[in-house]
């Protein structure tokens, strides 16, 4: 009895909460010291009415009540909080969600198994925002087999989908496919996605990709272009000098827009410090 009436003096704790999240004129030190309450508590008697709470939060449009009420969830629920945290994570707030980030990522992978069943269903379902947060937290738990699922989603007419998919192909390492998708998406309409990936093929250095990706010094879009110096900058430098490669950063070095130059200017002195 008296562990039941603890549990609905948390509830009904958790309830002044969730409507003081909604108060503009809210005391916040008071809302902080029941969030920490309903934290210490871990009651998973809570569970329910945390999802609850957090799903109204985010159809409201909260972003502040998504993130007070998303770190109890999963301080009190674990990775069994997974999929309603993702389903938080997934709307846009406008908010950065370093935080619930994170989060997810993190419980993702204390149990990649269990994580890969949540998230492979919502990765080819039908709600758009769902299946690119589950598409960038497959990044996290990597599969072989995801290869021809990530191949389908970067022809998808969604640009944050495909933008998406650029981080995931990456966790895939050096292999040919995730590498030849990569190369594809340089030329994706979307000067975003094509700067994704030309940070990726940076990271994973791959020399049999640097000719795609010096043919980017001519992208009409400068920050694009930028990015190509960025991406040729990671690469070490070869033994004898490429001609190919110093001609476009040297191209690059001389482009109209500043913030080019300095990215040029600052790979080739990268290539030199490795030479």
């Amino acid at each position: 009895m008296k562990d039941q009436r603890a549990a609905e003096d948390l509830t009904l704790r958790l309830d002044e909460l969730a409507a003081g999240l909604t108060d503009p004129d809210c005391d916040l030190d008071e809302l902080a010291d029941i969030e920490e309450e309903l934290i210490a508590a871990r009651r998973r008697e809570l569970v329910p009415h945390l999802e609850q709470h957090l799903a109204a939060a985010v159809k409201a449009g909260n972003w502040y009540a998504r993130h007070v009420l998303a770190r109890i969830l999963a301080e009190t629920a674990g990775r069994t909080s997974l999929a309603a945290l993702l389903r938080a994570y997934s709307r846009d707030l406008g908010d950065d969600q370093d935080s619930l980030s994170t989060t997810l990522h993190v419980l993702a992978q204390e149990d990649p198994a269990s994580a890969r069943e949540i998230l492979l269903p919502y990765a080819v379902g039908n709600d758009e925002d769902l299946r690119r947060a589950a598409l960038w937290l497959l990044g996290f738990v990597p599969a072989p087999a995801d290869l021809d699922l990530l191949a389908d989603a970067v022809q998808d007419p969604d640009e944050g989908i495909r933008s998406a998919v650029v981080g995931t192909l990456a966790s895939h390492g050096t292999q040919p496919a995730a590498i030849d998708l990569l190369v594809d998406l340089l030329d994706d309409p979307s000067p975003q996605v094509r700067t994704s990936a030309l940070s990726s093929l940076g990271f994973l250095r791959q020399p049999g990709t640097l000719p795609k990706i010096r043919l980017l010094a001519n992208d009409g879009n400068p920050r694009v272009r930028a990015w190509v110096a960025i991406a040729l900058g990671r690469f070490p430098a070869p033994e004898p000098a490429d001609p190919a490669t110093s001609a476009v950063l040297d191209q690059l070095a001389a482009d109209a827009d500043p913030y080019v130059r300095d990215q040029a200017t600052e790979a080739c002195r990268h290539q030199s410090l490795r030479s």
